[in-house]
């Protein structure tokens, strides 16, 4: 049976796995995850970080502080909303016939891209065709 080297006590923030129940927990895994989910768009996910705002909360987040905790704040909310923010576009061709999309799962819808451009589906047909801002505008307002 193989020895582990005793953990460093000093090293510690607290007793308690990851934070729990304190002020600011440490997410270190989920940082870790939402890193590795965004690798091809690194230097891209670090600005939204560094200089954007809070998608997931009305706490007035700016950038990597806020105004309701002090020092850094990087709440997991906004760590699981990056993806959304750095995916590419989409293949808008998988629009025309909505009919495969609906036997997939959300999390799958999700991971498809970004709409790069406004969709409409009228009715009667099978699925969404590109429009102009000014048409979806004026759809939009109507």
């Amino acid at each position: 049976m193989a020895r582990t080297k005793p953990r460093r006590r000093d090293l510690w923030a607290s007793l308690r796995p990851n934070g729990a129940g304190l002020t600011k927990p440490n997410h270190y895994l989920d940082m870790l995850r939402v890193a590795w989910e965004n690798r091809r768009a690194l230097p891209y996910a670090s600005r939204i970080l560094r200089k954007g705002v809070c998608d997931g909360c009305a706490l007035g987040v700016a950038g990597l502080h806020d105004w309701t905790i002090d020092g850094v704040h990087l709440c997991t909310t906004r760590l699981s909303l990056l993806r959304m923010n750095t995916m590419g576009e989409m293949d808008h061709g998988r629009l025309a016939d909505v009919a495969p999309l609906q036997r997939m799962p959300g999390a799958e819808l999700r991971g498809m891209g970004r709409l790069a451009y406004p969709m409409v589906r009228r009715a009667g047909e099978p699925g969404f065709t590109r429009v102009s801002w000014d048409a979806a505008t004026a759809s939009a307002s109507t």
